[in-house]
């Protein structure tokens, strides 16, 4: 008898591996290097904001019987079972949904989906982006992943035409403040960089061979940034005048953005989430600063 649900083996009765492949699809994985058996129309859950992001856009939302406690985006991700955080899971409730295919990210997730492998699950990492371009080739990557290729192409297609449309770029020096638990800025590596750097946007951090790092508050005085990006924690979310004080409080009151009032708010998951809403998302600063230039 086959194992139903998560771990399932053809072991009895036998069927030849020519069959095998005849019935269920397999998607190479460049990550793990070897290809991964997915059956169609595959009871998936979803380890990573971006990845449940991509599937609601690309129509495969119905497919979808778990997320991670961070999957935030859309909002109907809030009415779908939570089997566990970004480096842990609770492997009774994942159990008890009996998916097909697990989907995770790359880094520091990387363990996690070596040990959902080890385990017996069907596991499929889409890598981390680094550059806008990354964030449209995972759309394609997921389609190819969950059989939805067309529509993932269609997706695809639809953001690389509103990104076309972003004329004329923008012009001025940009310095961008997430709040963790301390203040990190982006470096070279960021796709957040990328796509600072595709609407027009110098980040004045952008010959820093790092995706996030803790800045030099005296290197942003003397850079003098033109505009200021400021992405809030989700368990902060303080009034721009909060954050204007704050950094009047660094010193930094004269500096272009501040005396400007260039210094923009966004709220959390604005541009650190690399899913499809992240352009978005873009295209929306994109326009403010354009109207306030």
């Amino acid at each position: 008898m086959s194992i139903p649900g998560r771990r399932r083996k053809y072991t009895e009765p036998y069927i030849p591996y020519n069959i095998i492949l005849m019935i269920m699809p397999k998607v190479y994985s460049e990550v793990l290097g070897e290809y991964i058996d997915i059956p169609d129309d595959p009871r998936i859950v979803s380890l990573a904001p971006s990845i449940t992001d991509t599937l609601h856009k690309i129509k495969a939302w119905g497919n979808v019987v778990g997320v991670s406690l961070y999957c935030n985006i859309p909002r109907e991700a809030a009415g779908k079972p939570r089997v566990g955080a970004y480096l842990k899971v609770s492997y009774k409730k994942l159990d008890e949904l009996e998916p097909d295919l697990i989907l995770t990210t790359t880094g520091v997730q990387r363990r996690l989906t070596m040990e959902l492998r080890d385990k017996g699950y069907t596991v499929y990492p889409i890598p981390l982006p680094i550059s806008i371009y990354g964030i449209i080739d995972n759309i394609v990557l997921t389609g190819y992943a969950v059989g939805k290729v067309d529509e993932a192409y269609r997706v695809a297609r639809e953001y690389l035409d509103k990104l076309r449309s972003l004329e004329p770029p923008l012009h001025g020096s940009v310095y961008y403040e997430i709040c963790f638990e301390e203040p990190y800025t982006i470096g070279k590596y960021s796709y957040i960089n990328s796509s600072l750097a595709y609407i027009g946007l110098k980040n004045i951090f952008m010959e820093i061979e790092a995706s996030y790092f803790k800045p030099d508050m005296d290197k942003v005085l003397e850079a003098n940034p033109s505009i200021i990006l400021y992405e809030m924690n989700p368990a902060k979310r303080p009034e721009k005048r909060d954050v204007i004080k704050m950094l009047l409080d660094r010193g930094w009151g004269e500096l272009d953005a501040v005396k400007n009032d260039r210094v923009i708010i966004l709220e959390p998951d604005t541009l650190a989430h690399y899913g499809p809403t992240h352009i978005e998302n873009l295209i929306k600063i994109y326009n403010t600063i354009r109207d306030i230039r």
